[in-house]
């Protein structure tokens, strides 16, 4: 039978003794539960720009995390108390803006953390328009491309949240052409755009469609020829027509 020397002894005696202390942590966590602090800013969706908006925090069964609170432009929004290992839902509840919310996954973990993270508000104001990024076309194309979708779930979800607002959607051509051209483009990528927000969910009688016949003169193509494989994409607009 192999005999242990001093060094393996040592050894095995600092792992039983590292467990202990990994046991004694982890029924410490347990007793006094493990907090995670969630903080950041409310963005402005046109400028990027924090500004203050009132936020609510639901857990995964929609139950409301303490109260209410103001996310500030200087300090940004705070919550704390959250779970390791729980879902939350961070909710825009602020006249001045859509109805949002956004999921918080916390990750599992036995110690205490902070986590960041910013959140998108766009200002609900009858007359105000609001880009829809990334472009949700390709070059010359009319139909929604691949890989938008999810974004434009996003927007749909928006809009369903906010059942009162009614849109005006208008697509822009890609490039400089004659005017019943630029105008079978814009009246197609609208109308693509609009049947897919009805696909999931969004009622069309909310959207109505403006054709363009020229190209976006707030956002026009290049003078010179973009860099290989970054080309122009006319620009889609959102146009809150009623609230």
């Amino acid at each position: 039978m192999k005999t242990l020397t001093n060094k393996s002894l040592m050894r095995l005696a600092l792992l039983a003794v590292s467990a202990l202390i990994a046991t004694s942590s982890l029924q410490a966590q347990s007793a006094i539960g493990t907090v995670i602090t969630l903080s950041g800013f409310m963005l402005d969706h046109s400028t990027l720009l924090p500004v203050e908006a009132n936020y609510t925090v639901y857990d995964s069964e929609n139950k409301k995390v303490g109260r209410s609170s103001k996310a500030t432009e200087i300090d940004g929004y705070l919550v704390t108390g959250l779970l390791p290992g729980q879902t939350y839902m961070v909710r825009i509840e602020d006249p001045r803006y859509f109805k949002q919310e956004y999921s918080v996954a916390i990750p599992q973990t036995g110690k205490y953390a902070e986590m960041s993270k910013d959140f998108v508000v766009r200002k609900m104001i009858a007359g105000k328009r609001l880009a829809i990024d990334p472009p949700p076309f390709d070059r010359h194309k009319t139909h929604v491309k691949g890989g938008t979708e999810e974004d434009l779930k996003g927007l749909a979800k928006m809009l369903i949240m906010n059942p009162g607002v009614k849109i005006e959607l208008m697509a822009f051509p890609d490039e400089e052409s004659s005017e019943s051209k630029a105008s079978s483009v814009s009246r197609e990528r609208g109308n693509a755009l609009k049947a897919f927000l009805e696909s999931v969910g969004v009622n069309g009688s909310r959207i109505t469609i403006k054709i363009a016949d020229q190209v976006d003169h707030l956002n026009p193509p290049p003078l010179r020829k973009g860099a290989k494989g970054k080309r122009y994409i006319g620009s889609v607009y959102m146009l809150i027509t009623s609230i």
